[in-house]
């Protein structure tokens, strides 16, 4: 599964740019392998088996050390000193320093596991995070924290561009409503009873699902007897598609029949979902169509999405049917316009050049 990191390597090595993606330690891997990534020839795969074990039966400074070594193992395997060290996964190297890189990034695409904040932050030269609430985490830890939105892969900025060219000049009501939801239904985040609500209130309303819900394979990472009896509710739907999990160039395709999303978390059940954002909601945005959500602190001060005004989810299925009513009757061109085009401004090639400024800024 890719998520932001791979795409912003993918990028980098489309701006000229030589990128090393180190892979997570691999205890099946023999010693460090660097290879071509086939999607770019500068793009090149680093996977290393880790020289320690046992993380947590080893003293701190020990420990440090043994990671330090690996680090050095690792930029020496490279063969280069690296301009740039970019770090997205938290407590893992800890001191970014030690790469010797002359510039050091952090990036928090998630919340944090831990009650403490991540060394790698505390080390870097910029912080960048998804949520005004990873924002403020991040501040007393970087003095340069800077908000940065999920972004926009190339198959859904492709979509976007076309969803422009093709919009209508006027109003096109419909009777019949493909509602679209994209996401893992095995994860913990889904407001499970809510969803039923809706669903069951909506008979005549079709409900696509894109994303996991078999259990088999990774990230089956909420294993209780509820997420289960949510996929098997969905399975008994006659009103329910479950397509599983697909490539995104599909998925960029097969979202088209869609003529609005949703998504619907618990918000105060867990610090990893505190509902701040969603990279799910600018692939929505991309194709025009309305985003119904639960209250969404990131997107609090524009009208870009149609959310709840607070925390509460108690007001969600009223909420979805008033939406679900406006696009029957046919939406304003200038809303799925101004979708479109926010989508657009947040593709990962706009978010590198402004990454950039704040380098230069950082640095001037």
């Amino acid at each position: 599964m890719r998520v932001s990191k791979h795409h912003y390597a993918l990028e980098l090595a489309e701006r000229g740019n030589r990128v090393f993606f180190i892979e997570p330690p691999d205890l099946q891997n023999k010693g460090i392998t660097i290879s071509p990534s086939e999607d770019h020839p500068s793009l090149y795969i680093v996977k290393y088996r880790p020289v320690f074990r046992g993380k947590r039966f080893l003293p701190d400074p020990i420990f440090r050390l043994l990671l330090k070594a690996q680090v050095k193992l690792l930029t020496k395997a490279i063969g280069l000193r690296p301009d740039i060290v970019w770090c997205f996964d938290p407590y893992r190297f800890l001191n970014l320093k030690w790469f010797k890189a002359s510039v050091n990034i952090f990036f928090a695409a998630d919340l944090f596991y831990y009650d403490h904040l991540p060394e790698e932050a505390f080390t870097a030269d910029v912080c960048l995070g998804v949520s005004d609430t990873i924002v403020e985490l991040l501040k007393p830890a970087c003095k340069t924290a800077h908000f940065i939105n999920h972004g926009v892969n190339r198959h859904f900025t492709r979509i976007a561009q076309e969803a422009l060219d093709q919009l209508p000049g006027t109003i096109h009501p419909k009777s019949k409503i493909t509602v679209g939801y994209v996401g893992n239904l095995l994860m913990e985040a889904p407001d499970r009873n809510t969803m039923k609500k809706v669903i069951s209130a909506h008979p005549d309303t079709q409900f696509v699902f894109w994303g996991q819900y078999e259990i088999k394979g990774n990230f089956v990472a909420f294993d209780k007897p509820e997420v289960f009896d949510f996929v098997r509710f969905l399975q008994s739907q006659p009103n329910v598609v479950l397509r599983g999990a697909v490539h995104p160039s599909v998925l960029s395709e097969e979202v088209k029949m869609a003529d609005m999303f949703w998504v619907c978390w618990q918000t105060t059940t867990s610090k990893m979902w505190d509902g701040s954002n969603s990279h799910k909601i600018l692939e929505y945005l991309s194709t025009g169509k309305p985003v119904v959500s639960h209250y969404m602190s990131t997107y609090r001060d524009n009208n870009i999405i149609d959310m709840l005004d607070s925390k509460d989810n108690s007001e969600y299925l009223s909420l979805f049917s008033q939406i679900l009513k406006r696009v029957r009757s046919g939406e304003l061109t200038d809303l799925q316009r101004d979708r479109i085009l926010f989508a657009m401004e947040n593709s990962y090639r706009s978010h590198i050049a402004g990454i950039e400024k704040l380098i230069e800024s950082r640095f001037s």
